[in-house]
């Protein structure tokens, strides 16, 4: 359903790098800001500008490797305002690292759970930005299917972010899905049923509950068993609060129609009148990461940086998600933000390399030297939420917290073990104190170890028989030497 494996690739022709170095050398990670049972979310600053980024660690493994293709092709294909945005991909052997951008503000859950509830015009103004975004996604055959206030992200002017794709699929029309998946009380009477279904129209009813969500703080279907719930769902039993309009009740009941052949599509949705009303919201021009035109500002901020205008121009309208198209799109941020200002960096003297040098001082204060240690690696994927600072911990802005799928490293395989202090270990695996006798008898262990190594050289490189094969042969010389005598 995505492309062929080669989508993944960074460029038209990837130069064969140590895969850690490129990224520790781009990027500053900070701390982990999300978890899951198969991906972790790290912040992460870009060194070059500055900004705080999202990075997704996805682990290639073989029973996963057709979710993490589905997904980066997923987010390959999408460029919308109200929709996470994908920056750089960097592969490797074993991982591809997704570079999002940041969202700011919080999850809807986390608001929701505050206030109670929305006002009517308040979840109408949310509400009409992920419709959308979700139209955008079906007209380029994208469904998310895991629809949930944990996913969606509201900063303080109430713009919408949708994230996290992991549970997401590329369709054709008229095929059906049959990966049941997402968050059980958002299931939609299909999922219950085991039945083939239309993804689409699965997101039509995972809107139906987030809206009722928002609009009453509490889920339409609950149960203290699963058959409670699945009686609920297929029957369309919920309850609903008389304070609603007629016109939010009418169009949470048209989102929750049991029967997925009756159920509205999403563009028949926006003509609504409940969602009509008031002001267009998110119905603005999308702002593109990769326009048709790069801004000449931003372009010249990234030739004082030092790269080649050619390479920026090409990766930006070619949407190659390597580091030039990352750089772009955190200054094009930068710029709305500071409305249309790009401060000029100091120019740098051309080189082998397209932008200063990270072991710079004076470029990068405070930059680690550039190491081919794995151990780097390793300590930046099992950073914790444990080592977050308290001040870290109260910021509520700017997070992505809820991840559904990818994948993630097992701790276990990461961490280096190291003895415990005073504790020497034999070859044979046998832990002592660290006493005399201990140290003696590690001795004693190494040097039999020696013994048999200088053995195994000694019969490898000078093309001698073993002792067994000698032996025999001394005896029959002996035996005959007898016999003649």
């Amino acid at each position: 359903m995505c492309g062929p494996r080669d989508e993944l690739t960074i460029g038209p022709s990837p130069v064969p790098i140590h895969w850690y170095e490129t990224l520790l050398a781009q990027y500053r990670i900070l701390r982990t800001i999300g978890q899951g049972s198969y991906a972790e979310v790290k912040l992460a600053q870009h060194r070059l500008t500055g900004a705080e980024v999202a990075i997704k660690v996805l682990l290639k493994r073989k029973q996963q490797i057709f979710r993490i293709w589905s997904e980066v092709g997923i987010m390959k294909r999408m460029n919308h305002p109200n929709i996470i945005s994908l920056l750089q991909i960097i592969e490797t052997e074993q991982n591809i690292f997704l570079i999002l951008e940041l969202a700011e503000g919080r999850e809807l859950w986390d608001w929701i759970q505050e206030v109670g509830h929305l006002q009517e015009n308040i979840a109408r103004k949310i509400f009409k930005q992920i419709v959308h975004a979700m139209c955008y996604c079906h007209d380029r055959g994208i469904v998310h299917r895991d629809l949930k206030p944990d996913n969606i992200m509201v900063d303080a002017t109430g713009k919408v972010k949708i994230i996290d794709f992991g549970l997401g699929a590329l369709i054709r029309p008229g095929r059906k899905l049959f990966r049941f998946c997402g968050a059980l009380q958002f299931g939609a009477p299909e999922f219950f049923l085991r039945q083939p279904y239309d993804g689409t129209k699965v997101d039509t009813w995972n809107l139906g509950v987030l809206l009722y969500f928002m609009v009453t703080g509490t889920l339409p279907f609950d149960g203290s068993t699963f058959k409670e719930l699945q009686c609920k769902v297929l029957l369309g039993l919920y309850a609903v609060p008389s304070h609603l309009s007629q016109e939010l009740q009418d169009i949470i009941h048209r989102l929750l129609t049991v029967n997925p052949m009756e159920r509205p599509t999403l563009k028949d949705v926006m003509g609504h009148p409940w969602l009509r009303e008031g002001d267009e919201g998110s119905s603005c021009p999308c702002d593109e990461i990769s326009p048709s035109h790069p801004d000449p500002a931003i372009m010249a901020a990234m030739a004082e940086m030092g790269f080649d205008p050619r390479d920026i121009r090409k990766s930006v309208l070619h949407r190659y998600f390597n580091e030039p198209m990352a750089t772009y799109g955190l200054l094009q941020c930068r710029a709305r933000q500071q409305g249309g200002l790009i401060r000029q960096t100091k120019a740098v003297q051309p080189g082998t390399t397209p932008f200063p040098m990270r072991t710079d001082p004076v470029a990068f204060p405070g930059c680690r030297k550039r190491t081919t240690d794995v151990s780097v690696f390793q300590s930046f994927l099992s950073l914790s939420l444990k080592t977050d600072s308290a001040k870290d911990s109260q910021k509520v802005g700017q997070r992505l917290r809820s991840v559904t799928v990818p994948i993630i490293a097992p701790r276990h395989c990461l961490q280096k073990r190291t003895p415990a202090c005073g504790a020497v270990r034999d070859p044979t695996g046998t832990q002592h104190s660290g006493t005399a006798d201990t140290i003696q008898g590690a001795w004693r262990s190494c040097k039999r170890w020696a013994r048999r190594i200088g053995a195994s050289l000694l019969r490898a490189f000078c093309c001698l028989p073993s002792e067994r094969r000698v032996r025999p042969q001394m005896e029959v010389s002996r035996k005959r030497q007898e016999a003649k005598g």
